[in-house]
């Protein structure tokens, strides 16, 4: 998807009425603004039960990792926009290194910049990059509930990323089924199943995943969650 194909998309969602000329600027940027905005109602207990049920999984395991991945919450409450962490390095990995010399949406390695400490910030820098490469652009930011990188998203069940994006757009339902998906796709329901958060972390977050005990998190938002069984909201 470039620039054009875009447009064309907001148009067919009623979110743009300006020239399909490939050049993104403030209708455009509108109408994608509007076309993330979604439902930003809390789960409830019954969809984690619901999300984890084929896999075998209570809702303490799939609110365990709603909770580390994302503090419990796949929505902005002001923008009703997901919550996203753009990739500077990624971006720069997906355009060949083009666009290095704006280092504020595309640098080599990760960490060479610290993070916008906001979601208008982070949101900021993808509209940018959206103006050069949507697609690029929307695998080059973790979304939702279980921060899926964009580039991830054939193995929660989407071919394209504007699909992909829209989903994530919609709700928190739909950004955790998309997890569960992702989830199982990569063989990770089975570590869930067995406590295996060390296992389960590393297939989800990489090896450095210790580096932030996001094992030891896993473990502890597991038990909160288990001890709270009755507890109807994520968070």
């Amino acid at each position: 998807m470039d620039v054009q194909d875009l447009q064309t998309a907001l148009q067919g969602l009623g979110l743009y009425a300006g020239a399909i000329d490939g050049k993104f600027g403030p209708i455009s940027r509108a109408g994608l603004l509007a076309a993330l905005e979604g439902n930003p109602a809390r789960l409830t207990r019954l969809d984690l039960e619901y999300a984890g049920q084929p896999y075998g999984l209570s809702a303490a395991h799939v609110g365990a990792v709603v909770d580390v991945e994302s503090a419990g919450r796949g929505f902005h409450p002001d923008s009703r926009r997901p919550i996203i962490l753009y990739e500077p390095h990624v971006f720069s990995r997906l355009t060949g290194h083009l666009y290095d010399h704006i280092p504020e949406i595309s640098y080599r390695s990760w960490g060479d910049r610290d993070y916008p400490s906001t979601q208008a910030a982070r949101y900021e820098q993808l509209i940018r990059a959206c103006a050069i490469d949507p697609d690029a652009a929307f695998q080059s930011a973790s979304w939702g509930l279980g921060q899926i990188m964009g580039f991830n998203r054939v193995w929660a069940g989407f071919p394209e990323p504007w699909p992909f994006v829209l989903a994530m757009a919609t709700s928190e339902r739909e950004q955790l089924l998309a997890m569960m998906r992702f989830c199982k796709a990569k063989g990770l329901d089975d570590e869930l199943r067995r406590g295996d958060w060390a296992g389960f972390a590393r297939g989800y977050n990489g090896s450095g995943y210790a580096r932030n005990f996001y094992d030891q998190k896993l473990k502890a938002a597991f038990a909160r969650r288990s001890a709270a069984a009755d507890r109807p909201l994520v968070a």
